[in-house]
């Protein structure tokens, strides 16, 4: 991720870059104003809902001193979060955590969104950041289905239209879609599956297919290597939903020369474009 959290880009300012911990603000307020004079109190109010979020339960104390900001000011926006719910107090401790106004804003954003109208979003970045051809496939059987595409500058026209199906082993987009999933219901789908041969490039031993996923797993991202239909490659990566199962798959498609070239690039790129858009569907790594 480019940008940190609020939490960490008011944790930098306050941090020496040699790593020592954040001392305790002096109580002055001026200082602190000073010292924060571009920063807002809608941020300082973000950024502590996301402390207390990552914390689960804490003490305004601690608020103040991990942000590095005066106890005055953190008492203030702490009052005000839970005078509106967004914060609520443990009767016993006083440590705060989030409160019911944020689990209602929580659902309703997850009903407000869904894979195919959250999709277009990212589908166009990632088109404009790569150049190539971007689509985005749901599981089917053994078979992943086109169901979205969108086209970079650079994109060539490639044969594949929606609703097209494609076989799961030979196609960076079910390679992607069965890394995802549990090694052991890897292993059980891979075992019944037919691996027909597309090109002489496709995997069709299942040992070798299998090490293959083992390796997509862990490095985030399948490649196609003209493993599908001649002189096309592919990057891909999964999408999770908030469950963490993977509900489909994200890739960049081009002339192999050009995406092969490019592969280490292209494949954190998918992987990058593809966890923004598994978050925004509301999984949490």
């Amino acid at each position: 991720m480019v940008a940190g959290s609020l939490a960490e880009n008011l944790y930098r300012d306050v941090v020496p870059l040699n790593g020592a911990p954040p001392q305790a603000p002096a109580p002055r307020e001026e200082e602190t104003t000073d010292k924060r004079s571009h920063t807002g109190t809608l941020e300082r109010g973000l950024a502590v809902l996301e402390h207390v979020g990552l914390r689960q339960e804490i003490s305004t104390n601690a608020i103040a001193t991990q942000l590095g900001l005066s106890r005055s000011a953190i008492y203030r926006i702490v009052h005000t979060l839970k005078e509106l719910e967004y914060l609520e107090a443990d009767h016993v401790t006083g440590r705060v955590r989030l409160g019911p106004r944020l689990v209602e804003l929580g659902v309703q954003a997850m009903a407000s969104t869904d894979l195919h109208k959250a999709a277009p979003q990212y589908l166009a970045g990632l088109a404009t950041r790569s150049g190539e051809t971007i689509f985005l496939a749901v599981p089917d059987g053994d078979g992943m289905v086109y169901v979205a595409k969108d086209r970079g500058a650079n994109a060539v026209t490639l044969h594949c239209q929606l609703g097209t199906r494609r076989p799961q082993h030979a196609s960076s987009l079910g390679k992607a879609w069965l890394a995802a999933l549990a090694p052991a219901d890897r292993v059980e789908r891979v075992t019944r599956m037919r691996l027909d041969r597309l090109t002489p490039n496709t995997i069709v031993d299942r040992t070798q297919l299998l090490d293959e996923l083992d390796r997509s797993s862990k490095r985030g991202w399948a490649v196609d290597n003209v493993e599908n239909e001649p002189d096309v490659a592919c990057v891909a990566a999964s999408i999770r939903d908030r469950t963490g199962q993977p509900v489909a798959a994200m890739s960049i498609a081009g002339p192999a020369g050009r995406v092969l070239m490019r592969i280490e690039e292209l494949g954190q790129l998918v992987a990058d474009t593809a966890g923004t858009f598994s978050r925004r569907l509301g999984y949490l790594p």
